[in-house]
């Protein structure tokens, strides 16, 4: 049975003050849970509505509890959740980084850094610096939309100033060079910045850099981060 005083700490974890206190976040979904059972992430407990049916691939080592409808859906942070939860602990992966990377300098959007983490994994990449303005990897909306690649993928929050110093960074930028005719690149760090205003200066004139950009309609204000990120991923990668 999961306790009154557990049942208020989860409904917490929906905010990033709680979350760094307890040191946990929410993992939502039979997919994503199943992944998560199946790796190496530490998982404080897995959490199931009394009339959740999927097939969980659980562990002896982990617990597992169940609650009424009503409770389960005051700990979900979704509107229609699927009837099953993992409370997982903070972990930071120590991965041996790609020959690619990728940077992100202010990406506010939960779902875009979700869907970001997604496509790095697709292509193989396991490093994405991320600005210290960056949305947490631990926000609901990030790891839902991630769809279980945040558990191959490592973020590293800090200076980016200092995290590329030494790297070979090809920015995104209104007025770079034509990405459909670079020559083949085996190595460096994708710069991706802020849905709204790109990225920033203070950073672009610190960086050495190669400008790089995707050329489109110029009635058409910006690309979703996300989506420039794939379309580069593509170029670069494919």
């Amino acid at each position: 049975m999961l306790s009154k005083v557990k049942i208020k700490q989860y409904q917490q974890l929906q905010s990033k003050k709680f979350r760094q206190k307890y040191g946990l976040f929410i993992v939502e979904g039979l997919k994503s849970v199943n992944e998560l059972i199946q790796s190496k992430w530490p998982i404080e407990s897995i959490i199931c509505s009394n009339d959740f049916e999927g097939d969980i691939k659980s562990s002896d080592s982990i617990d597992l509890f169940l609650v009424k409808p009503k409770e389960f859906e005051s700990i979900s942070q979704q509107k229609n959740p699927q009837g099953i939860l993992a409370i997982a602990q903070f972990h930071k992966l120590n991965l041996i980084e790609t020959s690619w990377q990728i940077a992100l300098d202010g990406i506010n959007n939960p779902g875009n850094l979700g869907t970001i983490i997604r496509i790095a994994d697709w292509y193989g990449i396991n490093t994405i610096y991320c600005s210290q303005n960056t949305v947490d990897l631990y926000n609901p909306k990030v790891i839902q939309s991630s769809m279980g690649s945040f558990l191959r993928v490592q973020l590293k929050h800090g200076d980016l100033t200092e995290s590329l110093k030494h790297k070979d960074v090809y920015a995104t930028l209104l007025n770079g060079e034509n990405i459909r005719k670079l020559p083949t690149i085996n190595k460096g760090v994708l710069l991706i910045g802020n849905e709204a205003n790109g990225i920033s200066k203070s950073l672009i004139d610190k960086l050495d850099h190669t400008p790089i950009t995707i050329p489109g309609n110029i009635q058409t204000e910006s690309l979703n981060a996300a989506m420039a990120t794939a379309i580069c991923c593509e170029r670069l990668l494919g």
